[in-house]
């Protein structure tokens, strides 16, 4: 199998400000599948509240990642995306290395898993704005 590895040490400041605090350790592509390792540290201010004496990364911190992460890679803007299905298996903790991997379906939507080590710890589908139907 083919590959190509990028060390992402210039990666473009996050939407949020306040969520800028990641670590992304590496992406690599194979053919039209994506996969990006990436941390959210420990000193991370949304620790602070959710959950004291147990922190986990919030599911809104790792969907609004798994967005900007296929916006970048792609170039397709998800902006006003509909989450089509999210599904959170196991929480995540601060620090754990995950991994993201996601494809783009013919449809042009993006389906995406999240994993800690063995486990799962999120999968679910995203429909960009262009394919949202009113009805």
């Amino acid at each position: 199998m083919h590959y190509r590895v990028i060390i992402l040490e210039n990666y473009p400041a996050k939407r949020f400000s306040c969520w800028s605090q990641r670590t992304f350790i590496k992406r690599r592509t194979i053919l039209a599948h994506h996969e990006v390792f990436f941390s959210i540290p420990a000193q991370h201010p949304v620790f602070d509240g959710h959950f004291p004496g147990h922190p986990i990364v919030p599911g809104v911190m790792l969907i609004d990642e798994v967005i900007y992460t296929v916006e970048f890679a792609t170039g397709q803007a998800m902006t006003g995306c509909r989450i089509a299905m999210a599904k959170f298996y196991s929480p995540a903790s601060p620090g754990e290395v995950l991994t993201l991997r996601f494809d783009t379906k013919a449809d042009a939507s993006i389906a995406f898993e999240i994993h800690g080590g063995n486990r799962k710890v999120a999968a679910g589908d995203l429909s960009p704005a262009a394919t949202i139907s009113p009805y």
